[in-house]
């Protein structure tokens, strides 16, 4: 099985998407269609790419690229990430050529079909083999909107659990919050809370782990907060496993997500999170349950919330033991089986 996939996602995480298709026995090789190379370090990908633009003219070039393979290739399936535009792409492409096609919503892109004059590109959807969203409260919004339920379905974001694991070591932080430093990711809100646990007598060891636009202002913040000693910007790192390890806590307060990766590889790392009730997340994270669910924006949560956590060791044991428990449903082998059903057309 050859597959087409058009995205333009960040590279890493277009890799954990794709990572599990790679295991797949029976997909043989994945003509990846965007603007930026991949870098070689899956197997069975093969670069495509084309000269940037803006949107229109970027969406344009990756439908006439896409197109180009469809015509003198053999592509059983065709995969587009963030359908507003660049997985409906691949479809187009596909449907041109009569090729099967999945579109995958994984974050923003659920919010703009959702605007009233997306309902033409969600009437397409129909046509489409498989619609993948990352929880069921993305699954209700397209159903709600017109999109057939039969064609639905959760798409688990699966990690390598061998990689994503407990470790034995005290760790040094009590907290982390991994994501690009952009504004929605709300960083900020992670600042104000160390700063009123700190007013509280209460010192929590914090690590950000990114990079981004947000930075500057993020250093000012954090100096002017005065928690430059318990709050450490460690920059993007490769190594996210060994920092989740050195950890707690994790914590994600964003504005709007769908699932993020970032928050799936802590809980299999054995983090306890704290986190808003965006996108899909509530279908992974029940409040006192496995984590804890706080407004967003609201920093004084937060801090009530990390407060919690770190002095009442019971309430904290037994949260990471609930939320260790996801780990083989989230695991590279479901991620396999995920699309061995899926793209073999069986439900």
């Amino acid at each position: 099985m050859r597959l087409l996939c058009t995205a333009k996602l960040p590279s890493n995480l277009l890799e954990r998407y794709l990572l599990p298709l790679t295991l797949y026995d029976a997909v043989e090789e994945i003509v990846v269609v965007r603007q930026e190379p991949l870098p070689a370090n899956l197997p069975k990908l093969r670069n495509v790419n084309f000269p940037g633009g803006n949107v229109a003219a970027s969406a344009l070039r990756m439908l006439r690229e896409a197109e180009r393979v469809l015509r003198h290739e053999q592509i059983d399936f065709t995969l587009g990430f963030n359908p507003v535009p660049w997985g409906a792409m691949g479809f187009a492409a596909g449907a041109l050529h009569g090729v099967r096609a999945c579109i995958s919503f994984i974050g923003l892109d659920f919010k703009r079909a959702m605007h009233p004059l997306a309902a033409p590109a969600l009437l397409a959807l129909n046509r489409a083999h498989l619609v993948t969203v990352t929880g069921e409260r993305m699954r209700r919004g397209l159903i709600e909107r017109g999109v057939d339920a039969d064609k639905i379905r959760i798409l688990p974001h699966a990690v390598d659990t061998a990689r994503f694991q407990p470790g034995s070591e005290e760790p040094d932080f009590d907290l982390i919050s991994v994501g690009h430093l952009i504004p929605r990711k709300r960083m900020d809100v992670v600042v104000d809370a160390i700063a009123e646990l700190k007013a509280r007598g209460l010192e929590v060891r914090t690590a950000i782990l990114g990079e981004g636009p947000e930075r500057p202002a993020l250093e000012a913040q954090i100096k002017a907060r005065g928690v430059e000693g318990l709050v450490t910007l460690l920059g993007f790192r490769q190594d996210v496993e060994v920092m989740l390890r050195r950890a707690r806590i994790f914590a994600l307060v964003s504005d709007w997500e769908g699932v993020p990766f970032a928050m799936i590889e802590a809980l299999c790392t054995g983090l306890v999170p704290i986190v808003t009730d965006v996108g899909t997340i509530a279908d992974w994270i029940e409040h006192e349950q496995n984590g804890h669910i706080v407004a967003v924006g609201d920093a004084r949560a937060l801090a009530n919330s990390v407060e919690r956590l770190l002095r009442d060791p019971s309430h904290y044991a037994q949260l990471k033991q609930k939320s260790l428990s996801v780990r083989q449903s989230l695991s590279l082998e479901a991620g396999v089986e995920f699309w061995r059903d899926a793209l073999s057309g069986s439900r």
